[in-house]
């Protein structure tokens, strides 16, 4: 940790969730699939701890942590470190974080600082409608204005600028933000900037002790930046001077606080009782509408993704197909228990005329319609190059071409036993074998990463009674409620036992594995496997 770095941020664009932002504040920002990483992101291409944004004295840096499928800077794959610059984009797996530092992008930052302040006003914001004596016509003036212009209807992620844009020409503030907490109320998860003079870049600062109040004790105050006073003397603008003034009230949902809202003057202005109500009031306001905006998103989403779930859930069905039966000598089995409505693995075997026999099993990236999509392509390829009956290496090459997908897929000659396979970033699949189980762990890169790259063909010979296990990382990183991995020794130790078994045995004993360690409501992804046994 250094407090050298510049304060930065980052934008987050991930498949699976709306973008978001995140605030670097001079800490090592730990990036991955791990719930304990700083930033965690649901993206099955990344490893648990995949990369680090660093803080340097020289400036931020992002650092692979010897992830699976690699890092990319700017579509240059990161071996060790690289310095970052204001608008870089770092690619990790199906995300997109594009890196921002304060100095050009001060439209996104509302700093929390150990700064001093001198609280002027309080009022808490469930007294912040109480009837004065004398009501000052402009205010209501002010709020029938800014209530009309919010009756129309804009996308959430309009909406924060629009706001803000009202609320820096009604209260005719030097600078207005919008700042969504986190659910800690620790630090901004999104902020929105606006300011009069459009020349000025200087940061936003909100006291940590003041920001404390305004969350916990719900009241809008007004304060001055007393740190700034001893700059009086030495300063030769308004702007140089500091911050003079400060409004900041809650945005209140419910009972909770979710965000503040935050306007500055930095002409020397008294501010009244009146201005804090008055920011208040738009506080009360803004929060309204933002949170039926986002309700009113969420249930149109909704609507959309039960559709597309419908659609895509219907095509999978049709996708999955049963396993081979009626092959001499040998058994198999497939079997898919999603985690949700539609799956987003994908398992498929082809019969060939000679008696060769292809199988495959793939995490297909997407959700919805466009995994079933992907899956619908996957298959219509898989079946047609393996009429030429190609090398598992070179069917993998072809397949590289057009999908990005983990996938494994092997060729078994049922003449000999010998199974040809190869591996693109799926997960080590087990060999069960008369004396014991092996894992086969040699893998080559996840497809569509690199355009042009060799995959390499492995054999491995099924003796009688032998079987092979492939499966997805739902049944891999299982946990049970003690957060215990199921699948690495447990799995093991149960197939072990199972030398001799039938593909469906052995598929009901990993069923029943799975449903009597890990409950169907901590499954957190698809569990898909392939088994081929021979007799």
């Amino acid at each position: 940790m250094t407090s050298a770095a510049p304060q930065a941020e980052v934008t987050i664009y991930t498949p699976l969730a709306s973008p978001f932002h995140e605030q670097l504040n001079g800490e090592t920002v730990s990036i991955g699939r791990a719930s304990d990483c700083t930033i965690p992101i649901k993206d099955r291409y990344l490893s648990r701890k995949h990369a680090e944004i660093v803080p340097t004295e020289r400036g931020w840096i992002v650092r692979d942590c010897g992830s699976a499928n690699g890092t990319f800077l700017n579509g240059v794959r990161v071996d060790r470190e690289h310095p970052l610059q204001g608008g870089d984009r770092i690619r990790l797996g199906d995300t997109e974080i594009v890196f921002e530092s304060a100095e050009h992008n001060t439209d996104r930052i509302l700093a929390i600082a150990d700064t001093k302040s001198k609280t002027t006003i309080a009022i808490p914001i469930d007294q912040i409608e109480e009837p004065r004596k004398a009501t000052d016509p402009a205010r209501l003036k002010t709020l029938s204005e800014l209530a009309a212009e919010l009756l129309e209807d804009r996308p959430l992620d309009e909406l924060f600028g629009y706001i803000t844009e009202r609320v820096l020409l009604h209260t005719k503030a030097s600078r207005a933000a919008i700042g969504v907490l986190r659910p800690d109320g620790t630090a901004f998860l999104n902020v929105e900037v606006r300011r009069h003079d459009q020349n000025d870049t200087s940061e936003l600062r909100i006291s940590r002790t003041v920001l404390d109040e305004v969350v916990k004790e719900k009241k809008a105050l007004a304060f001055v930046d007393i740190s700034a006073d001893e700059k009086l003397k030495r300063a030769q603008s308004i702007v140089m001077q500091g911050i003079r003034s400060i409004v900041c009230a809650p945005l209140v949902i419910g009972d909770a606080v979710v965000g503040v809202l935050y306007v500055d003057y930095f002409v020397s202005r008294m501010i009244s009782e009146d201005d804090v109500r008055l920011v208040g009031q738009i506080a009360r306001f803004a929060a309204i509408k933002l949170e039926t905006t986002r309700l009113r998103e969420e249930a149109m989403q909704k609507r959309i993704m039960d559709e597309e779930l419908k659609t895509a859930s219907a095509i999978q069905r049709r996708l999955l197909p049963p396993a081979p039966t009626g092959v001499a000598g040998y058994t198999f089995a497939g079997m898919n228990r999603p985690c949700r409505t539609v799956s987003g693995d994908y398992y498929d075997f082809v019969v060939r005329p000679d008696g060769r026999v292809y199988f495959v099993i793939a995490d297909v990236s997407g959700k919805g319609v466009t995994a079933g999509l992907l899956m619908a392509g996957l298959q219509a390829s898989f079946r047609i190059f393996t009429k030429n009956d190609p090398t598992p290496a070179s069917l993998m090459m072809q397949l590289n071409v057009a999908f990005k997908e983990t996938l494994f897929l092997g060729r078994l000659d049922t003449a000999t036993g010998v199974v040809e396979y190869a591996n693109a970033g799926h997960c080590p699949p087990l060999w069960i074998k008369r004396d014991g189980v092996e894992e086969l762990g040699d893998t080559d890169l996840v497809l569509g990463v690199v355009t042009r790259v060799g995959y390499t063909s492995h054999q491995l010979q099924l003796d009688p009674g032998d079987a092979l296990v492939i499966f997805t990382d739902g049944l891999s990183e299982a946990v049970n409620p003690e957060g215990e991995d199921l699948a690495s020794q447990k799995l093991q130790l149960t197939l072990a036992t199972l030398h001799g078994a039938s593909a469906d045995a052995l598929s009901k004993a990993i069923e029943e594995t799975v449903e009597s360690n890990v409950p169907e409501t901590l499954l957190a992804d698809d569990v898909t496997l392939v088994v081929v046994s021979r007799n």
